[in-house]
């Protein structure tokens, strides 16, 4: 229950707003709270500035009195011309192009380094580019980024929109139930509300914010509430304080406000609370006023004795995994913030009065063009001038006497203005760090590496607006997946791109993408973003081979390089996909078996058969001077090496790569960037203790003498030359003639 306080002063509130169950109680603390943030941004002045910047971007001057899409008149006559030179909109939307120009790298990170967690984390990066095509997420991101180089601050808020998508059910009432979809909305300051008193943005447990619906359709989903829907407006605040002020922040300009306050739009808004101490379980509540509440997730489940109505909703907060993480599901995002507040700030709101002295310098001289810019007529007094002689005259200009005055100059313009209107253009550049190459003005003759300086330390300038931007791009994507996660628990279709940038329709739900943690936006260098630095990029690239002309195309043109290392992150998850089965005990197939032994190919490689079970199949084409290093790491650990069929499969599949490996192609080891394969040992003989035998030398002479045999050393007799011998088998170190003098294999355990 509120209490209202004597005095103008706030009410103070003897329980917790979003703690009470009470819905009514819980709107009226959320409305107040609405009205205290819209308060603080009016008394800071922020809401001002907001205003203005963001009517001078649409051209209507820092002022709002002009209009860059015409001349106007002012003065006691007309004498006057205003001009508006809408100098402002040009850098704001050169330094949004100039931190959204390039695409951020994104990337889906896995919860684990095992091999379905890698799989799903490549499908996440593909529908994450159908995200980009559905839900225009560049598009929207690029809108939130100019809000806040305009605005100072900016939400990106994601939503589940349960009225799109395909029909999924019909409930008791007929009424189809839909698969539901993300939606992102891109939020000013005047339609998100958060607590400005906490710390820092990190610190927010809540937040309002407001949408637009038609009335219409809530009228038909909500039929207990038609007839209040059915008379709200959008043009109507429901958050007006006590004194009856308006919306701090009106987006249509006052001389362009409609007379008639109807509309089919209303506002609908929604507060969110994040599980606390206060509030356990959280909150979810959505209404239009005080007196119409659509949805409560904590609400009172039967009437109260004061005509509290119960509220149909949920209880718990929807928000949050099974791991229990909540988020608000929100991006907040500002080029800079103040010192010791939360409040953001742009450099923008400090190029206004810079702005209006450029209009003052257009509008004084486009006046004095329009007074003395046409020539006058001189007449002697009393002559018969008739209209139709007149064409093309400013004044006519009667005198008495033979001689007409002189006019030196119609038009006078102070040097003083021009170089005043100048000052002003230069100092609005230098404000915001806008050299002449950003702006398009570059000088004759200057280098392309000088260009890609200058263009390079313009993003440097804003490299704290540039980094507020990758992370709300990186919490919008994961907050995008969050939801999927969620909510997606039937199979919906993504149209993603595949493979060689096929298109191909693939399904997936919550299981499909569960193991995926979060999408990352990796760190750009400031020189990719301009043409000439991604050109010096890639062009050694091409010269050496590296890429395509297609890929190089490509990076000319988006600066993305994603493609160029799509094999390498293929074989990444080939090879932990490998280690997987190795550790379970999973080796090489069975060796087909002929009347002569294993059955060989025409290389001397055994071939395999299938015996319908898990085995590992390598390829001559595989990368096995990154695999074998690989599969020996398996048996670093003391629980795999006290594991027979782990160590069996490891030491089989280590030596039969290590002989595809000396059977491969060296035109296609150049190709993948290998080493060529190390040769093979030199015959060393039996080992002792391994098969009875002396240990042989391998340098043509005879057994070496055993110690205690008294035997004294010397020459040996040297060992005959044999015929040619078959391939010995990879496995077994074997030939299938005993006339072999190679020794075999070191044996698996």
């Amino acid at each position: 229950m509120s209490i209202v306080a004597s005095g103008g002063e706030q009410p103070r509130e003897s329980e917790y707003f979003a703690g009470n169950p009470k819905s009514r109680e819980a709107v009226s603390g959320a409305l107040s709270r609405i009205r205290k943030y819209r308060e603080s941004l009016r008394v800071s002045g922020r809401a001002e500035k907001m205003r203005r910047n963001w009517i001078c971007w649409q051209g209507y001057g820092p002022r709002g009195d002009s209009d860059a899409s015409r001349i106007g008149a002012s003065g006691e006559q007309g004498e006057l011309l205003n001009i508006t030179v809408n100098h402002f909109a040009s850098l704001a939307n050169q330094a949004c192009v100039l931190i959204t120009g390039t695409k951020p790298a994104i990337k889906a990170v896995p919860t684990s380094s095992d091999f379905d967690s890698l799989a799903q984390a490549q499908f996440a990066d593909a529908l994450n580019d159908a995200c980009e095509r559905d839900l225009r997420t560049p598009e929207l991101e690029a809108q939130a980024a100019l809000t806040m180089i305009l605005m100072s601050e900016v939400c990106l808020l994601q939503d589940w929109d349960a009225r799109v998508g395909a029909d999924e059910m019909v409930d008791e009432a007929g009424r189809a139930i839909k698969q539901g979809d993300v939606r992102v909305y891109v939020l000013t300051p005047f339609d998100f509300v958060v607590d400005p008193d906490v710390q820092d943005v990190g610190s927010h447990r809540w937040m309002c914010w407001r949408r637009r619906v038609s009335k219409w359709e809530l009228a038909a989903d909500y039929p207990e509430h038609a007839d209040r829907l059915k008379s709200a407006s959008v043009h109507r605040d429901v958050a007006a304080d006590a004194n009856g002020a308006s919306d701090v922040f009106e987006l249509r300009r006052r001389n362009q406000a409609r007379v008639d306050s109807t509309s089919d739009e209303v506002y609908v808004w929604e507060l969110r609370h994040l599980p606390t101490s206060a509030c356990p379980a959280g909150r979810l509540i959505r209404f239009v006023d005080a007196e119409t509440i659509l949805f409560d997730s904590g609400a009172v489940r039967s009437p109260a004795a004061d005509g509290e109505q119960p509220v149909t909703g949920n209880a718990g907060y929807p928000y949050q995994d099974s791991k229990g993480e909540a988020s608000l599901m929100a991006a907040f995002a500002s080029p800079e913030y103040i010192p010791g507040l939360i409040d953001g700030h742009t450099a923008f709101f400090d190029l206004l009065s810079l702005q209006e002295g450029v209009d003052l310098s257009a509008t004084i001289m486009a006046s004095a063009i329009n007074s003395g810019g046409l020539q006058n007529l001189y007449v002697p007094r009393g002559a018969n001038i008739t209209a139709t002689k007149l064409t093309g005259a400013l004044n006519v200009v009667e005198f008495d006497g033979t001689v007409p005055p002189q006019a030196k100059e119609n038009v006078a313009i102070s040097p003083a203005i021009v170089e005043w209107a100048q000052m002003c253009v230069t100092w609005m550049r230098q404000r915001v760090s806008m050299n002449d190459v950003v702006v398009g003005e570059t000088s004759k003759g200057m280098p392309a590496q000088a260009m890609a300086l200058l263009r390079a330390q313009a993003v440097e300038f804003h490299s704290r607006m540039q980094a507020s931007y990758e992370r709300m791009v990186e919490t919008d994507r994961t907050n995008i997946l969050k939801m999927y996660q969620l909510f997606a628990r039937s199979e919906r279709v993504a149209v993603i791109t595949g493979k060689g940038s096929a298109w191909a329709a693939r399904s997936f739900s919550q299981a499909s993408i569960g193991k995926v943690a979060r999408y990352a936006v990796e760190a750009v260098n400031p020189v990719t973003k301009t043409l000439a630095g991604r050109v010096a990029f890639a062009q050694p690239l091409l010269d050496t081979g590296r890429i395509t002309l297609e890929q190089y195309l490509r990076i000319c043109q988006t600066g993305r390089d994603e493609p160029i290392y799509d094999f390498v992150r293929n074989n990444q998850a080939r090879i932990q996909r490998v280690k997987e089965q190795l550790m379970k005990g999973t080796g090489l197939p069975p060796m087909m078996m002929g009347p002569q032994g294993p059955v060989l190919d025409p290389s001397g490689l055994p071939q395999f058969q299938d015996d319908g079970a898990e085995h590992i199949r390598p390829l001559i084409t595989d990368t096995h001077w990154l695999d074998i290093p690989e599969w020996l790491s398996v048996l670093a650990t003391p629980e795999t090496r006290q594991n027979p069929a782990v160590v069996k499969g490891v030491s089989e599949l280590v030596h039969y790569q290590l002989a595809l490996w000396r059977a491969m192609d060296p035109a296609v080891i150049m190709l993948l960037g290998g080493t060529p394969a190390p040769p093979p040992m030199a015959p060393m003989g039996v080992m002792p203790g391994i098969g009875g035998g002396a240990p042989a030398l391998g340098n043509g002479q005879g057994p070496a003498p055993q110690p205690g045999s008294g035997q004294p050393p010397g020459p040996r007799p040297e060992r005959q030359p044999g015929l040619p011998q078959p391939p010995k088998n990879p496995l077994t170190g074997q030939q299938d003639q005993q006339t072999s003098v190679s020794p075999s294999l070191p044996q698996a355990a």
